[in-house]
């Protein structure tokens, strides 16, 4: 359990094969690694049994460590339909495993996560990789890389989220709003 300041954020990289899951608790003063890993569904089991893994284990991770906030990387188009196809179930079911817990699941693109992580969207996993192990501090970088790029995930929903707060448009009158300015900088 975290801190009444805190807010543990589950980001998640969705495949058919290898999903992976990463947990920060996120609090104004830092962010720090709670739990990551891959949920590796068999690779003999049918595709659809494939998905009831991943439903299942997904579930298991929200109620283990009942995250507030979970971030999903959003789909990607590529040259195989069939792939993109199944990337998008696999993202359906977990997508339903979140809901199903009474979570919203916030979706960012892949240039998104590399953008908030690395500063560009072209990064490669292994940059991705290196930054989200100086971002929490730690000694080692995450591995597997799905695990870190759904830490990435994570770390981008936590950077998005403080975005908005900061530029938000005043509601106060310009009259207002110069007044509070003189008066706070005496």
């Amino acid at each position: 359990m975290s801190p009444a300041n805190s807010l543990v954020i589950l980001g998640i990289d969705p495949s058919s094969t290898n999903t992976g899951f990463g947990l920060v608790d996120y609090s104004p003063q830092r962010c720090t690694l709670v739990e990551l890993g891959c949920i590796r569904t068999p690779t003999k089991a049918s595709f659809d049994d494939r998905l009831v893994v991943l439903f299942d284990r997904i579930a298991e991770v929200i109620a283990e460590f009942e995250p507030q906030q979970v971030a999903m990387e959003s789909s990607f188009y590529g040259k195989d339909p069939d792939a993109a196809g199944k990337l998008g179930q696999a993202r359906g079911v977990l997508s339903l495993a979140v809901r199903k817990s009474g979570r919203d699941v916030f979706q960012y693109t892949p240039t998104e996560v590399k953008k908030a992580v690395v500063g560009r969207g072209a990064a490669t996993k292994e940059q991705v990789q290196f930054m989200v192990g100086k971002l929490l501090n730690l000694a080692e970088v995450p591995r597997p890389l799905d695990a870190s790029d759904a830490l990435a995930v994570a770390l981008c929903h936590v950077h998005r989220q403080r975005v908005p707060s900061a530029k938000a448009p005043s509601r106060r009158k310009p009259e207002i709003e110069a007044l509070l300015s003189r008066v706070s900088m005496r």
